[in-house]
């Protein structure tokens, strides 16, 4: 399933049959460019013939009483289709199973006009069972030139507060232009992209710089930036200023990392943290980058490739610079990051479910 299509897990319910056996069902929540919702499950092992009661709301904490659409579990599937071409409120979603109700679920990502890797970091589950809350916090690139259509995504999700990562070269040449939130500078890193792209179309840099300067990025940004880090923290602990949006550039490496924090701390596993850090590989649309850039050198496309990919492999040699630094993740994010116990409790106690 392509993840440009907008799917995202969801959920996991158990059900209970007249034999005691117990059965899982797995959801999928996508929206297509129409933005048409389409809900996909699967059962194992299946069940035949059984009512799915799919409850619909704008709201994710009130659910209608009765359910908008009642399917077939042998459909494994079913879409709501959106009647107009405007954008409309997002909507949430809790399928009803032999008299089980799911948890709250929702679309992850968002098809945005000019707003790269847009997506709703909700929905994860905990090692303890807790589950993030949808719509309070979300992960993106660049707002600099984001489209009416865009404002008013943002304006349906009550965006509050937008915390820009970018360094403060990108932030001043490219200010956000989303006004009714407040919008927070946390400069990550001393220099961006804008350097870096004339030398790439100079055929200055190739894809073995961009390797490298991608690791150098990692490594400044845990070196000399735990502070900015501290800071972005200290805005999540307040409860008035979500919902949240953070973004960097291609909203993948000062957001990765921030991320990356972000769901070790609310107690996220860290398999399903690595799924999350490699899904902007597929959520970023490199055609929008650079102009015909089907028409550059192979050498040059090579670079830009390089610089907005995202690897496994870059988010580990971050860790291994933290390792390096504070001789491991915890201490570093307690001593460095100021993650106290009682900061990690205000942040679960905020978007845990």
């Amino acid at each position: 399933m392509n993840i440009k299509l907008l799917s995202t897990l969801i959920g996991i319910i158990l059900l209970y049959s007249c034999s005691s056996q117990t059965t899982t069902v797995i959801v999928l929540c996508e929206q297509d460019l129409k933005g048409n919702y389409v809900l996909k499950w699967e059962l194992y092992p299946d069940v035949g013939n059984t009512p799915v009661e799919i409850f619909v709301s704008d709201n994710d904490s009130v659910f209608p009483a009765d359910p908008q659409i009642i399917a077939n579990s042998n459909d494994y599937m079913a879409m709501l289709n959106n009647k107009t071409d405007a954008v409309e409120k997002r909507k949430y979603f809790r399928i009803k199973v032999s008299g089980i109700l799911s948890d709250v679920v929702s679309n992850r990502f968002f098809e945005m006009d000019s707003i790269q890797n847009f997506r709703d970091i909700g929905g994860y589950t905990t090692s303890d069972d807790k589950r993030l809350r949808w719509g309070k916090i979300f992960r993106s690139g660049s707002f600099a030139l984001m489209t009416s259509r865009d404002s008013l995504v943002l304006n349906n999700l009550g965006i509050k507060t937008i915390i820009d990562l970018r360094s403060e070269d990108v932030q001043k040449r490219n200010p956000d232009r989303y006004i009714p939130v407040n919008n927070i500078r946390i400069p990550i890193a001393y220099s961006g992209y804008n350097v870096i792209t004339q030398k790439v179309m100079a055929g200055r840099f190739l894809r073995g710089d961009a390797i490298i300067y991608t690791q150098d990025t990692y490594r400044e940004m845990v070196n000399n930036f735990a502070d900015r880090y501290a800071a972005f923290f200290d805005y999540l602990c307040d409860e008035n200023n979500y919902p949240v949006i953070f973004h960097c550039y291609l909203g993948k490496d000062q957001s990765g990392l921030a991320t990356f924090f972000l769901l070790r701390a609310l107690g996220v596993p860290m398999d399903v943290i690595e799924d999350d850090y490699m899904a902007s590989d597929e959520a970023i649309d490199r055609s929008k980058l650079i102009r015909n850039a089907d028409s550059l050198p192979e050498s040059i496309q090579e670079a830009f490739t390089m610089l907005s990919r995202s690897d496994l492999a870059y988010l580990k040699y971050g860790i291994s610079c933290i390792k390096e630094k504070s001789g491991s993740l915890d201490d570093y994010m307690l001593h460095e990051l100021k993650l106290t116990p009682e900061k990690e409790r205000k942040l679960r106690k905020i978007l845990l479910y």
